[in-house]
């Protein structure tokens, strides 16, 4: 594929670093230019302290989430997402965080070195760009430098070929290559990944519980958390939350189980979800009541999981009012398949909704194309929006962005009455949180809306 290894032409038609340009040569062999030129740059400390790097401007941004510990905890598993797709790795970084994996963000690769002073993190997924590898280079030569131990994965929109190339340069300079993700990804890929290089205790549970251990045995249950229309005050719905029901623990949360589950799981996990929201729509609509469930699931699961046939074999006489969430976050990376799925929902009777609005992008191009429902904003900006002037501004922007495309808001996370309050002021249309209901079994769930509709909505006491 490529010329003999090492040969740079320097005559009339040479190639420069600078320039950039792209002919048949061995990228190798440039490589392995540009890494003694990078371990030039260490010597000297040209790059890192003159700022001459480019792009330097980006900062790193950290975080963690669940029961991930903090980047400062060194009994954690730690990942490093180097990517200049700013939608992509928040994403990326996201899930993982999700996945129970601790997680350090980086725009590019020029801080990278300092950052390896403070915690050495067990895999690197280095975002590569086949238009402009560079920064990939410059990454995996600041690897090479600091003796780094752990391992590194590409990630981009780059031809097998392209990948190979990078990867062998990468084992060149004695680094532990894994195979590499092409964009977009699947990310039971990941999980998978996440698994085989043990960043997480699988299973977390207790006694070796694991997601297919609970399908198998059928420990999964759903309890559901009510919505109030706040016009009305009237409830009009219920989010279906997973529960475990294990014969010796009792009930369980979903982080017993859901840490490092396989991809296929998720899917069984999904339909299950579906067939439920089903049956529930179904006693609600036998009692005279519309009443709408829904429940969240992943962007994987959710392209992958035969709606139209799930639909067409077990929905009832009575009208079904189903809505599936997804993430802002993993919707905005895949608006094409999306878009074709929302068609396919549309026209099987379920809805779809967006979760964690304002935590992510949001893109009008999204909202213009996918045939969203509904739209959650984020419980991070529900909380004290009564107070905090800023966050009251952005609620009233995403529910006046939701209208303005004919979709319903929810504000999720409402605890207080003077949260609902400034909400409805701002003609929020639906409300779920605490004040209005915990999490509860389908039974409670059904009392209290027959409750209801006898009289007012009060706030629910029950034990989640």
């Amino acid at each position: 594929m490529f010329g003999p290894a090492g040969h740079c032409p320097r005559h009339a038609g040479e190639v420069s670093l600078a320039t950039k340009c792209v002919v048949s040569f061995d990228i190798i062999g440039i490589f392995r230019r540009i890494h003694e030129f990078s371990t030039y740059f260490a010597q000297t400390r040209f790059g890192a302290e003159s700022g001459h790097f480019p792009d330097s401007r980006w900062d790193i941004m950290s975080g963690s989430a669940g029961a991930a510990s903090s980047p400062g905890d060194g009994d954690s598993s730690l990942c490093f997402v180097i990517d200049t797709d700013f939608a992509f790795r928040q994403d990326f970084s996201s899930r993982l965080r999700g996945a129970g994996v601790d997680v350090v963000e980086f725009g590019n690769s020029a801080r990278l070195l300092e950052s390896l002073d403070d915690r050495i993190p067990d895999v690197i997924f280095l975002g590569i760009n086949a238009a402009d590898p560079f920064d990939g280079m410059r990454a995996l030569t600041s690897l090479a430098d600091s003796s780094f131990p752990g391992r590194v994965q590409l990630v981009g929109k780059c031809e097998p070929g392209f990948f190979e190339s990078i990867c062998k340069f990468g084992q060149h300079l004695s680094l532990i290559m894994l195979a590499p993700l092409k964009k977009p990804v699947d990310f039971s890929l990941v999980r998978k990944v996440v698994r085989d290089q043990k960043l997480i205790d699988v299973p977390s549970g207790p006694a070796g519980l694991s997601l297919t251990q609970a399908l198998a045995q059928n420990w999964v249950t759903f309890w559901y958390q009510p919505k109030v229309a706040l016009r009305d005050k009237q409830l009009v719905g219920a989010e279906a939350l997973v529960r475990f029901v294990h014969p010796q623990h009792g009930v369980m949360s979903p982080s017993n189980f859901l840490g490092g589950a396989r991809e296929e799981d998720l899917l069984e996990l999904a339909r299950r979800a579906l067939l439920q929201a089903l049956v529930a729509s179904d006693n609600f609509a036998r009692q005279g009541i519309e009443f709408s469930i829904s429940f969240n699931l992943s962007v994987e699961s959710l392209l992958k999981l035969p709606v139209a046939e799930v639909m067409r074999q077990h929905r009832s006489e009575h009208a079904a009012y189903v809505v599936m969430e997804i993430s802002e976050r993993q919707a905005i990376n895949r608006i094409a398949p999306l878009k074709a799925k929302s068609e396919e929902l549309a026209s099987c009777g379920v809805s779809l909704a967006m979760d964690h609005c304002g935590r992510g992008n949001s893109s009008l191009q999204m909202l213009n194309q996918i045939r969203f429902s509904e739209i959650k904003i984020d419980q991070s900006l529900v909380r004290d929006c009564d107070k905090d002037q800023a966050r009251a501004n952005v609620c009233k922007t995403i529910i006046q962005m939701a209208h303005n495309f004919s979709i319903k808001a929810t504000a999720v996370g409402i605890e207080t009455a003077a949260e609902a309050r400034e909400l409805a002021i701002q003609d929020c249309d639906l409300n779920q949180g605490y004040l209005f209901g915990k999490p509860m079994t389908q039974k409670q769930l059904m009392d209290m809306v027959i409750t209801s509709r006898s009289g007012s909505v009060k706030a629910a006491q029950t034990t989640a």
